[in-house]
């Protein structure tokens, strides 16, 4: 039997992340030409990998991640519990030192072990979990087994592969994330395995 193999992946470039703009949930961005080359490259790299299922998140910057999907016939389903965390009051900001200065205070709070901050107007890691857990149950139940895609966002992947590797939330930064980054996880029992975590080889 081929086991549940999730293939979790973050969008391909904007323009926000070339320039060092927070985006967020409320950001709706599109991908730059950078990013649909990285799309591109990364459907080339694995479009023979057998998948049973393909989920982006409701923004136009992962649903277009996904788009080369289409040519195999692997139509990818939005889901909104899969957007970015809102950042409130930082999105659309330009990564000043005020701006990484508040992001920080909310970063090492969250490594701190209170989880439920959220920066003003924004999500707290815990809310984004909130609404993740109960989709992530519904999917396990739908997939038992062969390679689910999903392509979704940097914390959201964070809070994913915290969450369902057991490292617990507060531990968020022990993963970094690159646009197109893959982290591939194998269900055993009632428990995930690594096989690879931000994976780029696909760029190179």
């Amino acid at each position: 039997m081929n086991p549940l193999r999730l293939y979790l992946f973050r969008h391909g470039q904007t323009d926000y992340n070339q320039q060092q703009i927070m985006q967020g949930g409320g950001i709706d961005s599109d991908l730059n030409e950078a990013g649909q080359q990285q799309a591109r490259a990364f459907f080339e790299y694995y479009k023979e990998t057998p998948f049973v299922a393909c989920y982006s998140s409701g923004l136009r910057r992962t649903r277009q991640t996904l788009k080369p999907w289409a040519e195999v016939g692997l139509r990818p389903v939005p889901l909104l519990e899969l957007n970015e965390l809102c950042w409130g009051v930082l999105e659309g900001k330009q990564r000043d030192p005020q701006v990484n200065q508040l992001l920080s205070h909310a970063i090492q709070t969250w490594s701190g072990g209170d989880t439920h901050y959220a920066v003003r107007g924004g999500e707290s890691p815990e809310q984004v979990w909130a609404r993740l857990a109960p989709r992530m149950d519904y999917l396990l139940q739908q997939h038992t087994q062969g390679n689910v895609l999903i392509c979704t966002h940097g914390r959201t992947l964070r809070i994913l592969l915290c969450q369902l590797l057991g490292y617990g939330l507060p531990q968020m930064q022990l993963f970094a994330h690159t646009n197109t980054g893959l982290n591939i996880l194998r269900r055993s029992g009632d428990r995930f395995i690594p096989e690879l975590i931000n994976d780029t080889a696909h760029l190179s």
